[in-house]
């Protein structure tokens, strides 16, 4: 079925096509981990899948630069297509738990049994670069089968005997040997995902008790400007809910094919380092004996039972677009403010979260600056998204003004309220202070508020926060 005989040059080893096979499966399982990844539930299983999407990024990148060494080495080299065919059945999973089943019980063991094959057949002098990718790359899937196993135990789980025999079935082709020698043939693989019909649910995952806790972020909007506490917990549950960014940025690189590698491998960086802004704040949080029930977590208010339209390259652009360009360049002054407000009036551990968040979203400010214009002509996308910057940034400043002062005349008693606030801006960073007007005077609302406010002042109270500056509105 698979020519042993070759066109190659005899200057090219075997194993360049090898690896080349096995690019194409890891970022097979890069791509899987993040179509499936927003299905995940438990917040230690969200850290865990956007966390393996870049560990698969550091592999795939790896493979790239060995497999550029080889003489006319082409890091995105055809493979056979009989590679699509496994991946697009390991893709095509019934649930969440299956899939990752299907990673890590059927091709993650194939590809480290390949892996050690390699490193005990192979010259260990010669090919020592890629015995020491290899040896790298099983610490890796070690680190993966970890979280795995854990998440077994949370969650038994027997794979489904359909799914399983098409996997299978498909492997028999390769006679479940990732390390056969298969040359490309006459038609390559595409990338894993193409000739399918893959949706992803159009809610993520819900951690337990998400929905306990009633919203307090427009009073903590209102209290903004005079209250460093109210700017301490605002970020602590912004942080925090910085995870939905994640959520959504796993779906941006499943559909970001239509890009190059170095956007996949930079996207992945940017959404891991979300995911751990997410945990940062979680962590704080924890620190004063809260969790969900307290302050909830409802993915940006992502909900609905059906599935969603894959993204087109213009729903990919709009969506790197208003994250890198309104939530991320809009919030620097905003941060460096309160982290010298945390740090003049004794909560180093806040200051320092603010701290190593802003390190991170100069390099995401970075990552847009590089990937935009680039985007905006693949995605067929004519305008200067510096000029349009400036003016959602403004427009998002203003918008949170008339917000604040809405919702104080709600609190006040003064106005009709209309059915529903407005968003700061479109695309999917919608502010998680949008909330219905009769819900503000809801004196739950109230008492919970200001009972987080007291549990913090209790544990860990500012020195004399009367002194800290008059801030302005939030810039969104």
């Amino acid at each position: 079925m698979h020519p042993s005989s070759t066109s190659r040059p005899r200057i090219v080893p075997s194993a360049y096509v090898v690896l080349s096979n096995w690019r194409y499966l890891e970022y097979s399982i890069l791509r899987i981990i993040a179509g499936w990844g927003r299905a995940a539930g438990d917040w230690e299983d969200k850290l865990a899948v956007c966390h393996h999407v870049w560990l698969q990024a550091v592999i795939v990148d790896r493979m790239r630069r060995r497999l550029e060494m080889f003489p006319g080495g082409k890091a995105d080299g055809a493979v056979n297509v009989v590679f699509e065919r496994i991946a697009n059945v390991v893709l095509m999973a019934p649930t969440f738990a299956d899939a990752m089943a299907g990673v890590h019980d059927v091709i993650g063991p194939m590809m480290v049994r390949a892996y050690s094959d390699y490193i005990a057949s192979s010259h260990p002098v010669h090919d020592r670069p890629t015995h020491d990718l290899l040896r790298e790359i099983i610490e890796i899937k070690r680190q993966q089968r970890t979280w795995y196993d854990d998440f077994r135990n949370r969650h038994p789980h027997r794979i489904d005997s359909g799914y399983s025999q098409r996997i299978e079935a498909e492997l028999k082709d390769i006679n479940g040997e990732a390390g056969r020698l298969i040359e490309p043939g006459d038609k390559a693989a595409r990338f894993c995902g193409a000739g399918v019909d893959f949706r992803m649910a159009a809610t993520p995952g819900r951690v337990k008790n998400w929905d306990k806790a009633p919203n307090i972020v427009p009073l903590l909007e209102v209290d903004w400007n005079t209250s460093v506490e109210a700017r301490r917990l605002f970020f602590m549950i912004g942080y925090c809910w910085e995870m939905g960014v994640a959520e959504q940025q796993l779906r941006w690189i499943y559909h970001a094919d239509f890009m190059p590698w170095e956007f996949i491998f930079a996207e992945s960086r940017h959404m891991w380092d979300e995911s751990r802004h997410g945990n940062s704040g979680y962590s704080r949080l924890k620190d004063f004996g809260l969790d969900f029930e307290h302050f909830g977590y409802s993915s940006y208010g992502a909900k609905g039972d059906g599935l969603m339209q894959p993204m087109t390259p213009k729903d990919v652009y709009e969506a790197f677009y208003g994250v890198t360009q309104i939530a991320e360049t809009g919030y620097f002054t905003t941060k460096r403010y309160c982290f010298e407000d945390f740090a003049n009036h004794g909560d180093d551990a806040s200051a320092e979260m603010m701290q190593y968040d802003i390190i991170d979203e100069t390099s995401h400010v970075e990552y847009g600056r590089i990937w935009l214009e680039e985007m905006a002509k693949r995605a067929g996308v004519s305008e200067d998204y510096r000029e349009r910057g400036i003016r959602d940034r403004a427009l998002a400043q203003q918008k949170s003004g008339e917000r604040v002062a809405m919702t104080r005349k709600i609190l006040a008693g003064e106005d009709p309220a209309p059915a529903k606030m407005e968003d700061a801006h479109g695309g999917e960073c919608v502010n998680p202070g949008s909330v219905a007007p009769e819900e503000l005077k809801n004196p739950k609302i109230h008492q919970h508020y200001q009972w987080l406010l007291k549990e913090l002042r209790g544990q860990l109270p500012f020195k004399n926060p009367s002194d800290a500056p008059l801030r302005p509105n939030l810039p969104m």
